[in-house]
């Protein structure tokens, strides 16, 4: 049985879409000539807002549609897409979406697809909405956001820019445009999301891989980022999410049903998505 849109998933989506919109004209350049109420009230100054927030749902909204579709595909009962708003000016006005399965996983195959299938899509979102940004940014469409602070590029944002500068582009301001700010935001909740821990897509995609062997490499690389606390806050915090979420996996009710090749070329591409996209230090102190 099919999960249907629910008017829960219509509200969480509408309170979400104006959040982000909100945070979209925060890095508007014209931002210094609203007071706040105006930008929260006036639908003149929202659509400033609108390049940033469509851009950045359809990414985050691409890659739950991918696992909806690897979910259904193997018979598991998932819900629509549940975005979730985020207060602006302290989170980019979002914290994500995630679908709800409702039914048991029946293999490893199944859990491989489903897992695989939403980096995957979210990462050809990134892709298209990094190039749109980019053509527009070379016909004129610059609108640049400073926050003090310049950004590390993931290794597909400076591949993808390689012919266009002549030269790999490590560093740049946050950023040209809000299509290339959502692109940089993207491949980022891309890479994080594969880090092979706990029921992250990454440890889904280990489950599926290596059951056995799951808890250990996720304790492992939990443990790993604590010890880089050092280098970088977000480590820390991270690592403690990940203790809090707890580490372990539920088995399928089949795990015994050995992967086919196709799904250890899904876990492969999507090894190559953690490094195409995660930078672990995007921001320059």
């Amino acid at each position: 049985m099919r999960e249907k849109v629910r008017t829960i998933h219509i509200i969480l989506f509408i309170v979400t879409f104006y959040c982000v919109t909100v945070m979209g004209v925060f890095f508007h350049p014209d931002y210094g000539d609203y007071d706040v109420s105006l930008m929260l009230t006036s639908p003149k100054v929202l659509l400033k807002g609108l390049p940033f927030s469509i851009s950045l749902l359809f990414i985050i909204g691409i890659h739950e549609i991918g696992h909806l579709i690897g979910a259904r595909k193997n018979g598991i009962v998932a819900t629509m897409p549940y975005f979730l708003p985020g207060p602006p000016f302290i989170t980019l006005g979002t914290f994500g979406a995630f679908i709800k399965v409702k039914s048991p996983i029946g293999d490893r195959r199944s859990l491989m697809d489903m897992a695989s299938y939403g980096p995957i899509f979210g990462f050809l979102g990134c892709i298209l909405t990094m190039y749109y940004g980019i053509f527009l940014h070379f016909n004129g469409y610059q609108n640049p956001f400073d926050f003090g602070v310049n950004v590390r590029l993931p290794l597909i944002m400076a591949l993808a820019q390689y012919p266009i500068v002549g030269g790999l582009k490590s560093q740049t301001i946050f950023f040209e445009n809000p299509f290339l700010a959502s692109a940089f935001i993207g491949f980022f909740i891309q890479g994080l999301n594969l880090l092979f821990v706990g029921q992250l897509d990454g440890g889904h995609i280990l489950y599926a891989l290596f059951p056995k062997a799951h808890k250990t490499i996720g304790t492992i690389i939990t443990i790993f980022l604590l010890l880089l606390s050092p280098f970088g806050l977000q480590f820390f915090v991270w690592a403690i999410i990940f203790f809090l979420l707890g580490i372990k996996h539920p088995p399928t009710l089949n795990d015994y049903v050995p992967l086919t090749k196709k799904e250890i070329l899904l876990g492969i591409a999507c090894l190559l998505i953690f490094v195409f996209s995660f930078h672990p230090l995007p921001f320059v102190d």
